[in-house]
């Protein structure tokens, strides 16, 4: 779970419980109460803190995009955008996350290492895709008729038609963030796996939240006006 882009100062180990089936032992059982204690105590290190709740949930069918969502997905961009420039010396243009990979609510004020893992459980790495316009015509297509609101950032969508910077609209192709659930077509996104290029960075995207999270004085997100359906 550890990356060479991460600030904070972790230990190289696996936050996870087994059980110990069978008969007792008081010299085992000390030891693993000494891991055990260890592990709670690193996951309940404030990390941070939240100026509000925020969730994947809040959501509208007009205003079809969430706090948590949109709070990720901006995370992602800041955050891979800057590896991605200095390892391949571009820059990011968008960034697709998916609904369902998040899993908990942020609430309202201290933000602890547990958190991350609670809203981020799956060891997903973010990786940059190169797509074409059509491609990126597609995933417009395919987002605006989902049941949930997959977090975007660095486009909006109105209407079912995206708006982008002029400048980027010129390009025949763009550099699209998200994680490797979704490059192999993950919740039915199969238009991904028709990229011109995978660019890896090696970089979990739990770890790229819990490194903004640590760099902010404050977490601050809300739903906004990125994607606008049915108006």
């Amino acid at each position: 779970i550890i990356s060479c882009y991460s600030n904070y100062n972790y230990n190289n180990v696996d936050y996870s419980r087994i059980d110990i089936i069978g008969p007792e032992n008081s010299s085992i059982n000390n030891i693993i109460d000494i891991y055990t204690d260890s592990i709670d105590s690193k996951l309940d290190n404030v990390i941070g803190f939240s100026k509000g709740l925020y969730t994947k949930d809040d959501y509208s069918n007009t205003k079809f995009n969430s706090s948590l969502g949109n709070l990720i997905a901006d995370i992602i961009f800041k955050q891979a955008d800057s590896v991605f420039y200095k390892s391949f010396g571009n820059n990011i243009d968008f960034v697709l996350q998916n609904h369902g990979g998040i899993r908990s609510s942020l609430l309202e004020g201290e933000i602890k290492l547990t958190d991350a893992y609670k809203i981020l459980p799956f060891e997903n790495e973010l990786v940059v895709l190169e797509i074409t316009k059509e491609i990126f015509d597609e995933m417009v297509l395919f987002l605006s008729n989902e049941k949930f609101p997959h977090p975007i950032s660095g486009f909006t969508i109105m209407n079912n038609k995206a708006e982008i910077d002029i400048e980027k609209s010129l390009n025949d192709k763009f550099f699209l963030a998200t994680n490797d659930y979704l490059l192999s077509g993950g919740d039915n996104m199969f238009f991904l796996e028709k990229n011109s290029n995978v660019y890896h960075l090696g970089y979990p995207l739990r770890d790229a939240f819990i490194d903004y999270i640590i760099n902010q004085e404050k977490i601050e997100s809300k739903v906004d006006n990125r994607f606008i359906r049915n108006e």
